[in-house]
């Protein structure tokens, strides 16, 4: 004859319910009616009724896992897969930077992947004719017109800010190899 069973971890979490001849491994029996339990939260087994805690029954991350000593999501990561995603993180806001905005002369320019090859094409034109004078249009849709000389100096500013998120990225992953707690790897940011 068939019975209702639940898993429970040793604060009365429910993990697991079925309905069986014999008990799954690791199951308890219960009179209860195991069909109430929803999938979308975690349920709990207090003084014999489940009770809906309001604590999403899917981890809020895929790397978190079930705390049974004090009933909630926790971070699995070890320490060596924290400073890996801390450097991702890092990378993606260096990249943020690089391909953002520059100023420069007062103007600021787009500076994605597409706008640095002009402008870097603009900079080998100035090389070659010091009385160039194009339109160039800014991050702000606005049209300004530059010359041979001014393009040399927007050239160089793009190769400094693009330099510079790569020296504070650099910095950052050395502390972030160094780092030897969680709290270290937390308090770099960006």
């Amino acid at each position: 004859m068939s019975k209702y069973y639940l898993k429970l971890d040793a604060n009365g979490y429910i993990f697991g319910k079925a309905f069986s001849d014999a008990p799954p491994d690791g199951y308890v029996e219960t009179d209860l009616d195991i069909y109430s339990i929803s999938a979308d939260q975690m349920h709990r087994l207090v003084n014999g009724e489940i009770i809906a805690t309001g604590i999403p029954n899917m981890p809020p991350n895929n790397y978190d896992i079930w705390d049974e000593v004090n009933g909630g999501w926790i971070d699995g990561r070890d320490l060596d897969q924290k400073k890996a995603d801390k450097w991702v993180e890092i990378k993606a806001a260096r990249d943020a930077q690089e391909f953002g905005t520059f100023d420069w002369g007062g103007y600021t320019f787009q500076c994605d992947e597409v706008s640095q090859r002009r402008i870097q094409g603009a900079v080998q034109l100035s090389a070659i004719d010091d009385t160039l004078t194009l339109d160039w249009t800014l991050a702000d849709n606005s049209v300004q017109t530059f010359n041979a000389a001014d393009f040399i100096g927007i050239g160089l500013a793009l190769a400094a800010h693009v330099n510079i998120g790569h020296v504070k990225s650099r910095q950052l992953r050395l502390d972030i190899d160094s780092a030897t707690t969680e709290a270290e790897i937390s308090a770099i940011q960006w």
